[in-house]
């Protein structure tokens, strides 16, 4: 049963504080799919004893619980609105436009400019990420290879340990995660933070603990919980990272002609 229908059968059972965390789950039910208890309560202004109180009171086993639910609404919701007499293409299409376009609506222009200073300032550069998320990251390092940005993507959490233990302030690692909430990306940013690495953060929940780390933090938009490793996130972040270096290019007034001209030449001659 959704959320909302379990709430409207139990809100004359409900405290009037309880009854104010229902309305605010039921309003931005997409946000709190990504929240913590701690984050909820802080944008509510309750404490953990009420989340938990409302959880158990509409029949949840607690708040990871209901966000399970939650998603689950949301994804069939989604499903609905994809039925009809639309073709699997352009179902997909529509998936993937949606990805780009509600990223490109949460691009803040300050942060957006402070994002490509750090590139620009960066003695080195690494991406960490792992799964879908570490796919993206050599995405990012053969994209800005491509206007003379060199990076380097690791994806093996202990690699990424490693490799944070040799950095200092003059260095920037890019994390990527959806969620927001992967804890061998978290570890391995915050040992690099440690270090003194300014960390630039990528994910689509800015009250995370990975966008929490960032000394600037960039949003990518994805609408379904459960599907965070789909074709759809991992559109949301290279479209970020295709933003990133267009504007790392204006900045630095980076010669891209020139660049593609030196790298065909040299990749000629590998031809037999």
């Amino acid at each position: 049963m959704e959320f909302i229908q379990l709430y409207n059968q139990n809100k004359d059972k409900l405290t009037k504080s309880e009854n104010k965390l229902a309305n605010y789950i039921a309003a931005h039910t997409e946000r709190v799919i990504y929240d913590t208890i701690k984050s909820l309560g802080k944008a509510t202004n309750t404490g953990d004893a009420t989340i938990v109180r409302l959880c158990k009171k509409l029949g949840y086993s607690g708040f990871s619980d209901l966000k399970i639910a939650l998603a689950q609404d949301s994804m069939m919701t989604t499903a609905k609105n994809h039925d009809g007499a639309q073709t699997s293409s352009q179902r997909s299409s529509k998936v993937l436009i949606s990805s780009i376009e509600k990223t490109e609506e949460l691009i803040n222009p300050p942060t957006l400019k402070k994002a490509v200073s750090l590139l620009a300032k960066a003695q080195r550069i690494h991406i960490f990420g792992v799964g879908h998320s570490g796919e993206s990251a050599r995405d990012y390092e053969r994209t800005w290879l491509r206007i003379g940005l060199i990076a380097n993507a690791e994806s093996d959490p202990h690699i990424q340990v490693q490799v944070a233990t040799l950095l200092n302030k003059d260095d920037v690692v890019v994390g990527l995660s959806l969620s927001g909430h992967t804890k061998d990306t978290y570890d391995s940013l915050n040992v690099a933070k440690d270090y003194g690495a300014k960390i630039l953060a990528i994910t689509n929940d800015l009250t995370s603990p990975i966008a929490q780390l960032g000394d600037v933090s960039l949003q990518t938009s994805v609408s379904e919980f459960m599907s965070i490793g789909s074709v759809a996130g991992q559109v949301s972040q290279l479209y970020l990272c295709d933003v990133l270096a267009r504007e790392y290019e204006k900045r630095n007034k980076v010669d891209v002609d020139k660049i593609k001209e030196r790298a065909l030449a040299a990749v000629i001659k590998k031809s037999i």
